[in-house]
């Protein structure tokens, strides 16, 4: 049954923490060129949507969707770089009814879909306004086109200029729309793309705001944009897709009028960006000047220093522990005695002896979710009271307040077998030797549907408890995971932040010894063959 949520966009007017700002701020610098040139289809050239995708050809790699005449048309390019743009094309297969038939586009791209183009945008056939949808192999040529969302079967307002749109797999209704309503900004969900109904009311700071582009990093990064009377874009993040905060209004650089005589001095609205990896962003922005009336986009380049030190898909950080203290390792423990070892050939020994103790060796990390951690280690001996079985951990944590509900993974491992934290018990388990070196590779994610219903009840303790998945490989056999289960709903240690911490060794009440022989981490599902390389020399960035 279908709720109705009120729910507040919360403005920054709080204190926030310094490691916060980092993670979210982009340093916005314009194109001293601006406006770009994509004239050639109409006598306007604005509301943009643009897409990046790095397996795209490189003389295709940007695409951007807009208008081409007020509601009257969308047009298509593709370009090497944002700047100069070719193929300027209007695209086909859309409705063609009514006074402003076609305009303010919204387009998805999803490899996996038969037609990977999925093109949302405002209609008004028969006089009705609507938001329709339309799929595509090209992203020119569409096709199945229908409403979706109209001022006939729900709260969307009458002549909208923006929506925003998330596709989020894993979730039941993966389809996630935030558009203007006739009173306040609205979300849509659905399980296709096609069939929406609203959800839920969000009161939003400001209220006036149209959403217009909204984009996933990771499970635990997403961003939007939208404009107030067209003279203002806002920026709000998000780490879970459902909880936003206005971060910045209007956005810093890029988000006010220009200066008088500049292409935007009349107009500066309808903001879309894109993710290029390393911390780098392009958006692309509406204008108007007011002395020629002309109508044109400009581009600007973003730079997030907390992202530049994650490259997704990639390893960010190698520890072969030839020195863990000058690799950045620390012992952290509780009521404990243990020991930590550097050995002669370039392994580290993480002891506790004490049953009523925990103790690890940590390091600070910064993860975007999902993440990957792989390790080579083994267990000398182990001991201890605890009824799950004596077991250590690679114990992965984060503690975003953000981010409602666990955001802890740990997988346990013994001698002779390993999974999840009840290694006597129901958790699941894979029998293996641990008393040589081995190596594990541990994927960290998110259960959508997990965060969906703790979104519905905070307090709801069982989705708590499986939101943080994770998937365990035995030496780089990535056929299948030996064992995928879930962490335990703990929160994780208070002195963790928002980056992310990773903990190795011995958990209240097990004992013993193991020895690590490397480990290393980085952000997106890593299943990579091959042994670690150079070792990363700046460790100052973490």
């Amino acid at each position: 049954m279908r709720k109705t949520w009120i729910f507040v966009f919360l403005s920054c007017v709080i204190a926030i923490p310094a490691v916060a700002a980092e993670k979210w701020d982009i340093t916005w610098t314009d194109y001293g060129q601006n406006p770009i040139d994509l004239s050639v289809v109409g006598d306007r050239a604005y509301m943009p949507y643009a897409l990046y995708n790095e397996n795209w050809p490189a003389e295709s790699r940007y695409r951007i969707w807009y208008d081409y005449a007020s509601i009257q048309g969308i047009a298509y390019a593709e370009s090497a770089d944002g700047v100069v743009w070719t193929r300027q094309v209007k695209v086909n297969g859309l409705n063609t009814e009514g006074e402003s038939f076609a305009g303010r586009p919204v387009v998805l791209y999803e490899p996996s879909w038969s037609k990977p183009f999925r093109i949302y945008y405002y209609g008004n056939p028969g006089g009705i306004w609507q938001i329709r949808a339309a799929e595509s192999s090209d992203g020119i040529n569409f096709e199945n086109d229908q409403k979706v969302l109209s001022t006939e079967n729900s709260s969307l307002g009458t002549y909208p200029d923006g929506h925003a749109i998330l596709y989020m797999p894993g979730q039941n209704e993966p389809f996630r729309m935030f558009y203007r309503g006739s009173s306040a900004i609205m979300v849509a969900t659905s399980i296709d793309g096609f069939d929406f109904l609203e959800f839920y009311d969000v009161v939003l700071f400001p209220p006036a705001m149209q959403p217009t582009c909204a984009i996933s990093i990771g499970q635990n990064d997403y961003r939007m944009w939208g404009f107030i009377s067209n003279t203002a874009n806002q920026y709000l993040v998000s780490s879970d897709g459902f909880n936003w905060e206005v971060w910045e209004d209007p956005v810093k650089n890029v988000g006010g009028l220009g200066s008088s005589g500049a292409w935007n001095d009349n107009r500066n609205y309808y903001a879309s960006a894109v993710y290029l990896g390393n911390g780098r962003f392009k958006m692309f922005r509406s204008g108007r000047n007011e002395a020629s009336g002309l109508y044109r986009i400009g581009v600007a380049d973003g730079y997030d220093a907390h992202l530049a030190q994650i490259d997704i898909g990639n390893w960010d950080v190698f520890s072969p522990l030839d020195n863990y203290q000058n690799e950045g390792w620390e012992a952290y423990g509780t009521n404990a005695q243990g020991v930590l070892t550097q050995n002669a050939d370039g392994t580290v020994s993480i002891t506790d002896d004490r049953a009523d103790a925990n103790f690890y060796m940590v390091h600070d990390t910064a993860w975007v979710v999902p993440f990957t951690v792989e390790a080579s280690f083994r267990i000398d001996e182990e001991g201890g009271n605890d009824a799950n079985g004596p077991h250590c951990t690679i114990a992965c944590m984060i503690n975003d307040d953000m981010h409602p509900g666990s955001e802890s993974w740990q997988p346990s491992f013994a001698l002779t077998r390993f999974g999840g934290w009840n290694l006597n018990g129901t958790d699941p388990i894979f029998e293996h030797d641990l008393s040589g070196f081995n190596t594990f590779t541990v994927v960290c994610r998110f259960d959508e549907e997990a965060r969906y219903l703790l979104f519905e009840d905070p307090n709801n303790s069982a989705a708590n408890n499986v939101q943080s998945a994770y998937d365990v490989y035995l030496n780089r056999d990535f056929s299948k995971p030996a064992v995928t289960f879930h962490g335990t709903g703990w929160a994780g240690w208070p002195e963790v932040d928002e980056d992310g911490r990773l903990d190795i060794g011995w958990p209240n009440p097990s004992t013993g010894t193991m020895t690590v022989d490397w480990v290393r981490w980085g952000s997106g599902v890593i299943l990579d063959p091959n042994d670690p390389g150079t070792p990363v020399q700046d460790w100052s960035v973490y």
